[in-house]
């Protein structure tokens, strides 16, 4: 662990041999700022996400293949899932 500007602990967590730093700090920031325009307790940010991806199916081109969508599109029900899972309401 390594400690930040904040006193938390900062994880480190190694993928395939590679450390990766978890930034508490910009997770913490990242809360504050989505706060004023959304709920971020529960699955809102998930919904927030599915919400995103929906509307960019609903307004694309229907000439244009769906297929050039769908690695953006699961990279962001990825992200909604991470986030809803990464941060929990401790209460």
């Amino acid at each position: 662990m390594i400690k930040n500007t904040d006193d938390l602990e900062t994880p480190v967590i190694k993928i395939n041999g590679i450390s990766y730093i978890v930034n508490l700090n910009e997770i913490k920031d990242f809360i504050a700022q989505c706060k004023p325009f959304m709920d971020v307790n529960g699955n809102e940010f998930e919904i927030m996400t599915q919400t995103i991806a929906d509307a960019l199916i609903d307004s694309i081109n229907p000439e244009l293949p769906i297929k050039q969508l769908k690695s953006q599109l699961k990279f962001l029900r990825e992200v909604g899932f991470l986030l809803k899972n990464l941060i929990a309401v401790n209460e």
